[in-house]
């Protein structure tokens, strides 16, 4: 049987799930993957110019590829099992090099591992993770675009993401994807293709490429940001918003270009890498698992082989497509309007991003009273065969501009064992405290702890049974009459209600 039919179109077929989830994130509006597409054409590009070279070397069947694959389908398998889509997708990763080198040997493949570990870079990180970096990349080039604009002579301030210019009533506002995440993980995946792909093959210059990459695209990202300053100060924020912004992103992909092809033509022009190396790229050195591994299989394997991985890819696609359940919606809009002494004063919009963040659009955002006008803000997120998307409210929390002072573990006084979680915070501007307390719920559950709310559902979504369930947050400023004391007591009162409130919206 032919090699790429024996190995390659079963695992194409395998994980046909984890790619289709690959493209809707590469194809997010607001995304920080919109160059995942082209990865795979530019490594198609780069080993059909280099075609002349490994069609001179036989392709033969080589099961030392089995230490990646193996690995590699193993952590598709859990994903799988689990419903976790990012797990499935990131096991790629291993398995892209690792069917390669199944199906046509070392042999063929020299030279061009590098073209096979690049696929690493199209795979999309979960988006709260990549929500979470970006929040930080977002506060250095505010921090740094402010400092910047300030010691060219430009006085702007800031009140969190906005920027004020001088003589302008208006504010810019330094959104997420103008933190810099999409450039940075585009500009990384370009130096790659440039380190690997250009110029001479030196370790050493390829390392220095690689660590220059990250640092130059954040500080060329302060360079556009205060040029959108001073563009609002001198033709106003309405053209530096949007024509000028424009511009100036291409701008500034010319500026890291230059920058890095410089950084390239000195480090070319070196001494050292005139040199011509000792051995072969570290890259392409035979590791050790693979030395100590059986010799490589006769030719005769692949049918054999073949007949084994078409029905496991089968079982492994079905197992992917079955979901424990539908997922529900309308739960966190039943919550009522008054509990005890609190009462709904404002129901916040939530934005496409947020339902994204969230994996659901089964959320609600309110913000209640109680009878002393004390004010207390509630999320409330409710889960089905989607729960793996719920998160720890820490990576939301530190996201809004705050700091963790001190975490701890307290009792719900709604007649049940119910334990939530509790965290103080401190605002990086005013230094006003904050208190959030959550908890983690469904039917014989309700948690602080994100360890055993994973253990509860884990197991339930493995044996494709029901796991429905929710994550409340109720929140406060902890500066109010009473201090932090009475602030602990107003959220332990609000959760608990709304603990009972929420289970009864469960199946």
């Amino acid at each position: 049987m032919n090699p790429i039919l024996a190995v390659i179109a079963p695992l194409i077929l395998a994980y046909a799930l984890p790619l289709w989830w690959c493209w809707e994130l590469w194809s997010l509006p607001e995304g920080y993957f919109a160059h995942g597409p082209l990865v795979p054409i530019v490594m198609a590009a780069v080993i059909w110019g280099r075609r002349s070279d490994w069609r001179s070397r036989e392709a033969r069947l080589d099961l030392r590829g089995l230490w990646l694959l193996g690995p590699a389908l193993f952590v598709h398998i859990v994903g799988a099992a689990l419903t976790i889509d990012s797990l499935s997708a990131a096991s790629l990763v291993l398995a892209v090099p690792g069917a390669a080198w199944v199906a046509f040997g070392r042999d063929r493949l020299a030279g061009l591992w590098p073209v096979l570990w690049m696929f690493a870079f199209a795979v999309p990180m979960p988006i709260y993770v990549t929500d979470r970096v970006a929040f930080e990349l977002k506060e250095i080039a505010v921090r740094g675009g402010v400092w910047l604009a300030e010691n060219t002579g430009l006085a702007i301030t800031n009140e969190g993401a906005s920027l004020f210019v001088p003589g302008q009533t208006e504010s810019l506002n330094v959104a997420d994807p103008c933190g810099g995440l999409r450039s940075l993980l585009a500009m990384i995946t370009l130096v790659y293709c440039i380190a690997f792909f250009v110029g001479p093959k030196t370790m050493w210059r390829r390392v220095l490429l690689l660590l220059a990459a990250a640092p130059i695209a954040v500080f060329v990202n302060l360079l556009r940001i205060t040029a959108i300053c001073w563009l609002a100060y001198f033709e106003g924020v309405q053209f530096a918003s949007a024509t000028g912004h424009d511009v100036l992103n291409g701008l500034a992909w010319v500026v890291d270009l230059t920058l890095v092809l410089g950084m390239d033509a000195l480090l070319s022009r070196s001494r050292a890498a005139q040199r011509s190396s000792a051995g072969p790229p570290t890259s392409e050195r035979l590791p050790l698992a693979a030395v100590l591994a059986p010799p490589p299989a006769t030719g005769h394997s692949a049918t054999r082989l073949g007949a084994v991985l078409w029905p496991f890819a089968l079982g492994l696609l079905l197992l992917s497509l079955t979901k424990p359940e539908a997922d529900r919606s309308g739960r966190a809009v039943a919550l009522p309007a008054v509990i005890g002494p609190f009462e709904q004063k404002e129901l916040f919009a939530m934005t496409p991003r947020m339902f994204q963040l969230l994996g659901t659009d089964d959320a609600t955002w309110r913000r209640y009273e109680d009878e002393a006008q004390q004010t207390m803000f509630v999320v409330a997120v409710f889960h089905g065969s989607n729960w793996k998307s719920i998160h720890p409210p820490h990576i939301c929390l530190l996201g809004s501009d705050m700091d963790i002072v001190g975490e701890g573990k307290v009792e719900l006084s709604s007649g049940e064992t119910d334990q939530a979680g509790r965290i103080l915070l401190r605002t990086r501007r005013g230094g006003r405290p904050y208190l959030s307390l959550y908890a983690y719920g469904s039917h014989g559950l309700c948690t602080g702890s994100y360890l055993e709310f994973f253990l509860h559902h884990a197991p339930r979504a493995l044996f494709r049974s029901t796991n429905d369930g929710f994550l409340l947050r109720v929140e406060t400023y902890a500066d109010g009459p009473g201090g932090e004391a009475a602030a602990d007591a107003r959220c332990e009162a609000l959760l608990a209600s709304l603990m009972k409130q929420a289970r009864g919206l469960l199946p």
